[in-house]
């Protein structure tokens, strides 16, 4: 009997409870080998890819890219090639999953409108807004609906309701696509003069060659930008995200002038979902800031001796790539060393002291930020540290990162003094206990032995959860922080 293997939604971490489908790497009818790549999944924090279990022949594909599933669900069925078909419906029905691939969904769609009805209208002429307005038109208000610049721009103007035309997008967005499909099934052909929104309206050029990460690719789809007409700003030389939004926003933009009348209206307002990290991160700050009662303590640290050493690690080691940002890592871990009723985690009723300390480091993302975790930061090196948060921060961005490499974590740093910050508030990064916040380091007067004098001054602000963390303990902690910044050979000993 021919074995049936399942692949299903994996659950990367505790709080994963469901996926996206990016993108599929293999096709209905495919013959794979164990391990070959079958798809890729984007949670709230990351992009990985789900490996095939076993090898034979990809006979189901249960999940389009764009979908959301449920941890569990299965998402692929593969089996030898000798398997009836028969056997895979029965397994199918057997455990509750759909039956219906994506090629019997696509045979179930409602069919197109027939050519000879479509013969009936000249093919370059597109009828204008009245024309439509008894099937696309209304007078709903649509500045809710969700929906791409270029589709709301092109509604707009065709006078075509954006709650009479079905979304097929990204978090439910309507798409030009849609707005096509639309007319074409009011009998009416989209405006040749949109090609330049939409490239592929026009020859259709080959883009599957050009590197991009899997969600450019799949936004790049949606909005219907070619690859080839994107600028590639993202790692190894990849397009990326925010380059398929710069392309889809010079084409929307391309070829039209605005009139008086359009200038007298009040700009458009595009509304959108949040997506799947931008909820997970407001879902935990806000539970953060309700329960745990945050409360301040801030401190100046003198860190000329500090880029002094910086310097002569980043001269002495080629390699070396020294920030002040690592070198403030390694002396929050020798500080929680020194205080480690700092180092700790509370679930509001049981408190976990560490004994190493495991750094979270914040690194903005796109669509949010993520804490990726040094850990054991304290029997680390400066250079072993930097390399990590270096490698850490890029795999971040690239949305490669593995659930425990930003999960847990006893104490947070988050740093926007390269945004010429000079001091703010963090929120704490539950379950943890205390947060840093790293302002800009800046030339400032000091008064020494009497005098006034010119230092190079950072401000450090602690938020701790109060119910475990008094203020006296905080100053301890800062007090011994600022000793290693203004000393650095006490922590590089």
């Amino acid at each position: 009997m021919s074995v049936i293997s399942t692949v299903t939604m994996p659950k990367w971490g505790m709080e994963m409870v469901e996926g996206e489908i990016a993108e599929w790497h293999v096709s209905e009818g495919d013959t794979i080998a164990a391990g070959d790549d079958l798809v890729d999944v984007e949670t709230s924090k990351i992009v990985n890819t789900v490996s095939a279990p076993v090898g034979g022949v990809v006979w189901r594909l249960l999940a389009s890219a764009g979908e959301v599933i449920a941890v569990g669900r299965v998402l692929a069925v593969i089996a030898p090639a000798d398997t009836p078909a028969e056997a895979i419906e029965q397994y199918l029905a057997a455990q509750a999953a759909p039956v219906q691939s994506s090629v019997q969904k696509t045979a179930n769609k409602a069919p197109e409108p027939a050519p000879a009805a479509k013969a009936q209208e000249p093919p370059a002429t597109v009828a204008p807004p009245a024309a439509v307005s008894a099937t696309l038109s209304g007078t709903e208000d649509d500045s809710g609906v969700a929906a791409t610049p270029v589709a709301r721009r092109v509604a707009r103007e065709q006078g075509i309701n954006l709650t009479k035309v079905s979304a097929s997008g990204r978090h439910g967005r309507v798409t030009l696509a849609d707005i096509e499909a639309a007319l074409q099934a009011a009998g009416r052909q989209l405006d040749k003069r949109y090609a330049g929104a939409r490239p592929e309206l026009g020859p259709v050029r080959d883009d599957s060659a050009v590197p991009a990460t899997p969600v450019a690719r799949r936004l790049a789809r949606e909005l219907g930008v070619n690859l080839q007409d994107c600028r590639a700003s993202g790692r190894h030389g990849r397009v990326s995200k925010f380059d398929v939004e710069s392309a889809a926003a010079r084409a929307s933009g391309s070829g039209h002038k605005t009139t008086a009348a359009e200038a007298a209206q009040p700009s458009a307002v595009e509304t959108r979902a949040l997506s799947g990290m931008r909820r997970t991160i407001a879902a935990r700050l806000q539970a953060s800031k309700r329960e745990a009662p945050h409360f301040r303590v801030q401190v100046d640290v003198e860190v000329d001796a500090l880029q002094a050493v910086r310097e002569q690690l980043n001269r002495q080691y080629r390699e070396a790539k020294v920030s002040l940002n690592d070198l403030l890592v390694k002396a929050c871990a020798c500080a929680l060393v020194a205080e480690p009723e700092v180092n700790i985690q509370f679930d509001g009723e049981t408190v976990q002291q560490f004994t190493d300390a495991d750094i979270a480091v914040a690194v903005a993302l796109e669509e949010g930020l993520i804490t990726p975790i040094v850990r054991a930061a304290n029997r680390k090196g400066v250079l072993a540290i930097s390399n990590e948060i270096r490698d850490l921060a890029t795999r971040a961005k690239l949305g490669t990162l593995r659930p425990e490499e930003f999960q847990g974590g006893s104490f947070s740093v988050s740093n926007l003094g390269m945004y010429g910050v000079d001091r703010f508030d963090a929120i704490i990064n539950s379950p943890q206990g205390a947060i840093l916040a790293v302002g800009a380091a800046g030339q400032r007067p000091v008064v020494r032995h009497g005098e006034l004098a010119v230092a190079t001054v950072m401000t450090l602000s602690l938020s701790s959860d109060h119910r475990i963390i008094d203020g006296a303990l905080a100053a301890r902690f800062l007090s011994a922080l600022r000793g290693f910044l203004e000393n650095p050979a006490t922590m590089l000993a």
